[in-house]
């Protein structure tokens, strides 16, 4: 494999000369330049990553950990990371904690192996807040996304879960339901805890009594979702609506209530959270609580490409989003 040496040899010109040339540096005149980089096409160099990140101690890579990277969720968090990553030449990798980042180890299979600069941590388990507060004192730079961490050198984005809840429930009280179920995430998870709060400040504030039995768990999965809706279609009497906390979960519940043989919206109505893109595909098209998946990506990325230079930040970062509820038919 050809070396910065042989092209050097071969343009006639220093190491150091070519080296400035392939990474656009100043100092070299256009021709000059052009000439290298021709040559480099012709001996088919590629540049080591590897041993530039020796030099700069950079891996112009970020470390993104997502609980479950098959879910559909975090598309559009991706591209929007993508989107500004990509932009100041960063790369992304990435993994899966499996919601537990002490049992992967995942960080530091990525961190001590000096694979990346930064971290993206993204479904982090509630239960592991000391693990990530320890990142803090090992000063590795990290941006949470889905968590709110009181301490205030912890970066967080997250969207106002409680009250996209609350907002949900509150629409299908205002279509007249009183028998209002929730198919429930999984309670380690932020997002859970805060989306059911949301679900029973409503129904609070509307004088309806709060009945454990009409919240399952559906693990924020399809199939979590269809076990949940199917256990409560089954009680007498049962739901007239159904709160998902995901639409993953609430795609469950409609295949539940199909096979069930009830009309949706007039035996049963249901609402879900996220407006993933086949939202609007389902039958009927799904109303949900809509949040800006695309633009937390971007913003993940931007706090922590501030982070990267090692400079010393007075306090972190909290961005919160807000959300807004999407009207479709299945309400």
């Amino acid at each position: 494999m050809a070396t910065i040496k042989d092209i050097a040899k071969k343009a006639g010109v220093s190491a150091s000369v070519v080296s400035r040339a392939l990474n656009n540096k100043y100092g070299v005149n256009e021709k000059t330049r052009a000439k290298i980089i021709q040559i480099a096409r012709e001996m088919e160099y590629y540049p080591n990553v590897l041993a530039r990140s020796l030099v700069t101690r950079k891996t112009e890579t970020i470390g993104v950990v997502i609980a479950d990277i098959s879910e559909p969720f975090y598309s559009q968090i991706i591209k929007g990371m993508y989107t500004v990553a990509d932009r100041v030449g960063y790369t992304l990798l990435f993994s899966n904690s499996y919601e537990s980042l002490e049992k992967t180890n995942v960080l530091h299979k990525m961190v001590d192996s000096e694979r990346v600069d930064g971290l993206v941590i993204i479904g982090s388990n509630i239960r592991e807040t000391d693990f990530i507060l320890n990142l803090l004192k090992e000063r590795i730079p990290f941006v949470l996304i889905e968590r709110n961490l009181e301490d205030p050198a912890v970066n967080c984005i997250w969207v106002e879960n409680k009250e996209g809840a609350y907002q949900a429930t509150n629409y299908l009280i205002k279509k007249g339901h009183t028998r209002i179920a929730h198919i429930s995430g999984t309670q380690d998870i932020q997002v859970a805890i805060d989306r059911l709060a949301g679900y029973k400040e409503a129904l609070a504030d509307a004088k309806i009594p709060f009945n454990p039995e009409f919240v399952r768990t559906g693990y924020f999965l399809h199939e979590g979702g269809y076990r949940a809706a199917k256990e409560l279609l089954q009680m007498t009497p049962r739901p007239t609506a159904i709160f998902a906390g995901n639409d993953t979960m609430a795609y469950g519940a409609l295949q539940a209530i199909s096979e069930f043989g009830l009309a949706i919206p007039d035996e049963i109505a249901v609402i879900g959270f996220d407006d993933l893109e086949f939202s609007g595909l389902t039958n009927p098209p799904l109303t949900t609580i809509r949040q800006p998946r695309f633009e937390m990506g971007k913003k993940a990325i931007s706090i922590l490409l501030r982070l990267l230079p090692g400079e010393e930040e007075a306090s972190g970062v909290k961005a919160v989003f807000p959300t807004q509820l999407v009207v479709r038919r299945s309400v």
